[in-house]
């Protein structure tokens, strides 16, 4: 059966059935947690900050609190917040705001121009989605929202401005759905992240992200890591040694 589409996943998801890409071993099922306590509900700081970005975003509610949650604990850990895979802003905006009285240092990096170096490990992404942003449109709800602790990085990350980052980094916000570029950024990133600091994969339990599972996987059997499957769709690592 050749289920290389989203329809194919829209038809799946309706019937109760698992799916897969022909090419993957990954499967896909829809999950329907029973939990129900929805803490960002009387979050007022969050709703606030979420009503003024949920245009900039495509990641949904629960994974917008889940970083704001997880940025407001990285100010116990020393170094900035690294966030690769801006598009229009919003997460950025989030991890900004949560972190704003801790005197936290804050880069977004991106293309700008879409996704970089889709490969064999991907399904879905061949190339140049999410182009449909810019960086004077992201510098633009930075200022709105006077975040001076931001610093916007535009280009390949880490090739063509991981020199602007000198500092150790207590979070890593990815988000750029695909294998390969995922792996060359935390490549850099894991020996200049201090103990304790997270790792937040914005891809892993997404239909046409086999490539980032597929990392996150195999990341998971790393000794200096410890990692978690949050059914919301993130995977979240944190540094232990």
């Amino acid at each position: 059966m050749k289920n290389d589409d989203i329809s194919y996943a829209y038809n799946a998801l309706k019937s109760q059935k698992p799916w897969r890409y022909e090419n993957s071993d990954i499967f896909h099922h829809r999950i329907l947690p029973f939990a129900t306590v929805a803490p960002w509900l009387n979050d007022a700081d969050f709703l606030n900050i979420y009503e003024k970005i949920k245009e900039h975003t495509l990641v949904d509610i629960y994974r917008c609190y889940e970083l704001w949650t997880l940025a407001k604990q990285s100010s116990k850990v020393d170094g900035v917040i690294l966030e690769v895979g801006v598009w229009r802003g919003g997460t950025g905006a989030i991890i900004a705001e949560a972190t704003k009285t801790k005197n936290k240092k804050i880069y977004l990096a991106d293309t700008f121009s879409g996704v970089v170096k889709a490969g064999k490990n991907d399904t879905l992404y061949k190339g140049g989605e999410h182009s449909d942003t810019s960086l004077a449109l992201v510098a633009k709800l930075m200022s709105s929202l006077s975040f001076d602790k931001v610093q916007l990085l535009e280009g390949i990350f880490p090739e063509q401005t991981q020199h602007h980052i000198s500092e150790k980094i207590s979070m890593l916000h990815c988000d750029v759905d695909v294998y390969q570029s995922t792996k060359d950024i935390v490549d850099w990133c894991l020996p200049r992240m201090s103990v304790g600091s997270i790792l937040v994969f914005d891809d892993y339990g997404f239909y046409g992200c086999e490539g980032v599972t597929t990392f996150c996987d195999e990341l998971k059997m790393q000794n200096d890591l410890m990692f978690t499957h949050n059914l919301n769709g993130h995977a979240v690592f944190f540094k232990i040694s």
